[in-house]
């Protein structure tokens, strides 16, 4: 296992909210967005490597995948577990369910 690999867990198992982002990432600026709505910046642990080199970017990716197997940006942690990428956002927002799914995972009251 990478070094990068042993980091990225340790990252995804230090905070209940973890988000992997990039600062270039409309997927990631959206998601970003939500939390400010309900807000609950604090709450989530943004992991950024928009400002790394391409080479770190990349070796950080092939851990969050390996650890996650998601590679999407962003991708979002709950407890420990990946919970879904801005996908599952969009999704519950089109739906009109984003409040209770957020509730439901403890990010918001």
């Amino acid at each position: 296992m990478s070094d990068y690999n042993t980091k990225a867990k340790e990252i995804i198992n230090s905070h209940q909210f973890v988000q992997f982002s990039a600062n270039w990432c409309p997927d990631c600026v959206y998601a970003n967005s939500v939390w400010s709505k309900f807000g609950v910046s604090d709450k989530v642990h943004v992991f950024d490597i928009g400002n790394l080199s391409k080479d770190e970017q990349a070796q950080w990716r092939d851990a969050f995948e390996s650890v996650s197997k998601i590679r999407n940006l962003p991708t979002i942690f709950v407890n420990g577990k990946a919970w879904g990428t801005e996908s599952e956002l969009h999704k519950y927002e089109s739906k009109g369910t984003l409040k209770d799914e957020l509730s439901k995972i403890g990010l918001i009251n």
